[in-house]
């Protein structure tokens, strides 16, 4: 069976949805409306489908650490996460599951790479290393999957009085008009209110035992483990922002652990008299050399650079020196 090619016309009828369906004033009725058309005719998921693959989206702010430099690079694709047969686009056509996940939004910064993005309502993300988001808005929330990683959520007010929440693990951190990191390693959350409330509560929309978050408060979540609050020196956590680490009297094991989210090259220490040895200072992140070359200097230490990876060995000359 030879399968079907969207013609010049069906495509201009499916690049006239895309751009209303991404305009600033989408409505519900805009959305009922599209899922008529798609409904009407599978070959309409399809040139649906072709249109999208060739939508090429705004350009988002990208730091490499890597070599220091922001830059303006294509955002994510937005390719709508539907299967493009004809029996699949009957199905997922006539079906709101269907819209919901042709407008999710996925959001990627690889190991070494932070990135602004801005959203469609008007919340400002910053993504540190090597973390994921996926975005799905409808016409009652505004909902943000961490799947991993950290970011930072500027949360623009909502003319439609919609929730803004960020799902982490079994955690839904709720915040309006208010300036918070959310941080996630597994199934350990850490939510920071830099400014304004958060609401932070079991990712369901009607849980209870929610806990509210104000200026400078923490709230630290394990698995197994209820959650610990505290009100934490903010300047050292919020140096990623500027690409930075700021340490203070830190080990080095937990020095060279943070250091290394940033880089692929990664730091291994060989000697365990090493792991307890104390380092201050703001450092840049992301060349894991140049820290190396400057650990030389601050700590009894040599270092052994090979391909991937940076040994930190005992330099026992100085270390008997004391």
């Amino acid at each position: 069976m030879r399968r079907y090619s969207p013609g010049p016309t069906a495509l201009k009828e499916a690049a006239d949805w895309l751009a209303r369906l991404h305009a600033d004033d989408r409505n519900s009725d805009d959305e009922r409306a599209f899922r008529a058309w798609l409904a009407a005719d599978p070959r309409n998921a399809i040139a649906f489908d072709a249109a999208n693959a060739a939508w090429e989206s705004v350009g988002e702010l990208s730091r490499d650490l890597r070599s220091g430099q922001v830059q303006l690079e294509p955002s994510v694709s937005r390719r709508t996460l539907f299967a493009v047969g004809a029996g699949a686009a009957v199905l997922l056509g006539s079906s709101f599951a269907f819209l919901q996940r042709a407008f999710a939004e996925v959001y990627e910064t690889e190991v070494g790479e932070q990135k602004h993005v801005s959203l469609q309502d008007g919340t400002a993300v910053f993504l540190d290393t090597n973390t994921k988001l996926v975005v799905q808005f409808s016409d009652k929330n505004r909902l943000v999957e961490l799947r991993y990683g950290r970011a930072n959520f500027h949360v623009a007010p909502d003319s439609q009085k919609r929730a803004f929440a960020v799902k982490a693990a079994q955690k839904l951190v709720i915040g309006t008009h208010s300036n918070f990191d959310v941080d996630r390693e597994d199934n350990r959350i850490s939510v920071l209110v830099i400014q304004g409330h958060t609401t932070v509560e079991n990712s369901a929309w009607d849980a209870g035992g929610s806990q509210i978050l104000s200026d400078g408060e923490r709230l630290i979540f394990a698995a197994g483990h209820l959650g610990k609050m505290d009100r934490p020196v903010l300047l050292p956590l919020l140096a990623w922002h500027a690409g930075q680490e700021m340490f203070e009297n830190s080990t080095l094991s937990s020095v060279v652990e943070e250091m290394n989210r940033y880089s692929t090259v990664k730091f291994e220490i060989e000697d365990a008299r090493l792991a307890n040895m104390k380092v201050s200072g703001v450092y840049r992140v992301g060349d894991n050399v140049r820290f190396a070359r400057s650990l030389e200097h601050l700590l009894p230490i040599k270092v052994r650079i090979a391909k991937g990876h940076i040994q930190l060995v005992g330099d026992e000359a100085r270390i008997l020196q004391g």
